[in-house]
This record gives structure tokens, sequence and C-alpha cells, in this order.
């Protein structure tokens, strides 16, 4: 569930308390608890992506490097069976060397790439998370400021009381 529909459960809540006489409100405490702890799971849910996109960037970057072994083992292969062969010595050495070099070229753009890629998701889950949590922050501020005005109405009420009552002794 979003967090944003959960805020609309919490508010709901709060529309549909029942009013006591003076202004208070009856809240089913489960049905608020439950609303609250689902806001809690909803939160961390890019931190548990942005922790699966780095766990990919490193599957990424272990199989750039296996593949860069593998290449690296091929063109070592290559450059072997080519020495064997005594008519072409020197070409054969010659193409190793430029396997190796392009392998390790390759190698290099396939990290390169993997970096680039996990740090785009990691950037996206954390401005992700930001909005998140900067929408919660703010309707929490929003939902606090009524409550206050409304615990603001219900003290005077209730000085209104105490000073009725002080009255008539």
């Amino acid at each position: 569930m979003e967090i944003l529909e959960l805020i609309d459960s919490l508010e709901d809540l709060l529309v549909h308390a029942r009013r006591l006489p003076g202004g208070n409100l009856v809240i089913d405490r489960k049905r608020l608890l439950d609303v609250v702890d689902q806001l809690r799971l909803s939160v961390p849910g890019d931190v548990r992506q942005a922790t699966q996109v780095l766990e990919a960037r490193e599957q990424v970057i272990e199989d750039a490097h296996r593949q860069s072994r593998q290449l690296l083992a091929d063109a070592e292969t290559e450059r072997a069976r080519r020495l064997d062969e005594n008519s072409i010595v020197r070409e054969a050495q010659e193409r190793s060397h430029g396997m190796l070099m392009d392998a390790e070229t390759r190698a290099r753009q396939v990290i390169a790439e993997a970096d680039a890629t996990a740090a785009a998701h990691l950037s996206e889950a954390a401005e992700a998370s930001a909005r998140q949590l900067d929408d919660a922050d703010e309707y929490a501020l929003e939902v606090l400021r009524r409550l206050e005005n409304q615990l603001h109405g219900f003290l005077e009420s209730i000085r209104a009381g105490i000073s009725s009552l002080q009255e008539r002794r």
C-alpha cells in the first residue's frame, strides 16, 4: 500500500471517529496502530529497492569481471596455440596482445556501464524516497496542526467549564 493511501486511511480514522461531549474523539486504537505499522513498513521500500540495486550492481560487476577473465583466458589460450605454430609466431604474439587489450577495454566498458546503471537506479530510488518522506512529513505536520487547533479548542472549553463551576461556588 502506498504511503499516501495509508495517510488517507489515517485521516479517514480521524474523520469517522465518534465524538464525545466536549469535542473529544474515540478512535479505534487497533486500526490506528495498524495504519501506523503499515506506514512504517511502506517507507523503507525505496531503501530496500536501493539495496537491491546495489546487489544487482555488484552482480553485474562480478559478471563483467568473470567475462573479462574468460576473455583473458581465451586470449591466452589462443596466444599459446599460435606460439606452437612455428611459421606464424610473430603474428600470433601480435594478435594475442591485441586480444588482451580488447578484452581489457571491453571489461572496462562493461564495468563502467554497470556503475552508471547502478548509480542511476540509486539516484532514482533516493529521489523517490526523499519525495515520499517530504510528503509524509508535510501531511503529518498538517494533521498535527489540526490536532493542535482542536486541542486548543478543547482546552478553552475546559477552562470555560472550570470558570463556570467556580463562579457557582
